[in-house]
């Protein structure tokens, strides 16, 4: 998965990754200081390690622990080599959820203990022509790689396992997002029909909105 070239959408997240050198066993950079972005806003998050030892002690030397919050993990590349001990990798993300969040990388090792470095995310609700608010007033508000019809529902969210039910549809969710088991709320599902079963490709509350296209644009990509 190519991530670094995979946009097509109006809005993005573009910025050159630079390593910040600190001086601890592993030296963590992004390619960001801060971000401050709209909800629906997709972008690459690149970061780096350059590991400062040459006798790693972890047992596995990209054991690397990632967390976050008000963004969804739509793809990541693997570990790749780009320097003398210097590692790149990068993420695609949609900014998910309105106020502040962050993208955190850490790790313990027995040299140095524990290290974390923490790129700061604030998630703007937009303007009113931005996606999340179109997409709440019932309009979806993204470009589709095929000529597909998109159909919408509203109702109360009810998720059992990978099952998503809203109002009349049910559907399987090929990832669950970071907060969606345990919310109570009503929301809009965006999809397509046509096939032998709805296709996902958004869906949105006034607390979140969580992108499904990518994974429509890759099989029609395949």
């Amino acid at each position: 998965m190519n991530i670094k070239n995979a946009l097509r959408v109006s809005v993005t997240l573009v910025a050159v990754l630079t390593l910040a050198v600190v001086g601890w066993a592993c030296d963590f950079a992004f390619n960001y200081d801060e971000i401050t972005a709209p909800v629906g806003t997709v972008g690459e998050i690149g970061v780096r390690v350059q590991k400062t030892h040459n006798n790693c002690t972890m047992a596995d030397p990209f054991d690397y622990q990632f967390a976050w919050e008000n963004l969804q993990i739509l793809g990541e590349t693997p570990w790749e080599e780009v320097g003398p001990q210097l590692y790149e990798k990068w993420f695609k993300v949609s900014l998910s959820v309105p106020g502040e969040g962050f993208l955190k990388i850490s790790k313990t090792c027995s040299k140095e203990g524990y290290e974390e470095a923490v790129l700061p995310i604030t998630v703007t609700e937009g303007a009113a022509d931005g996606p999340f608010l179109q997409a709440l007033s019932g309009t979806y508000p993204f470009e589709l790689t095929a000529d597909l019809s998109v159909n919408t529902v509203v109702g109360a969210v009810h998720l059992e396992g990978e099952l998503l039910t809203i109002g009349y549809l049910q559907v399987l969710l090929p990832t669950i997002p970071i907060g969606l088991e345990d919310y109570l709320g009503e929301a809009r599902l965006y999809y397509t029909s046509g096939g032998e079963q709805a296709e996902l490709l958004l869906l949105v509350s006034e607390d979140f909105l969580y992108r499904f296209d990518h994974l429509e644009a890759e099989a029609s990509s395949q």
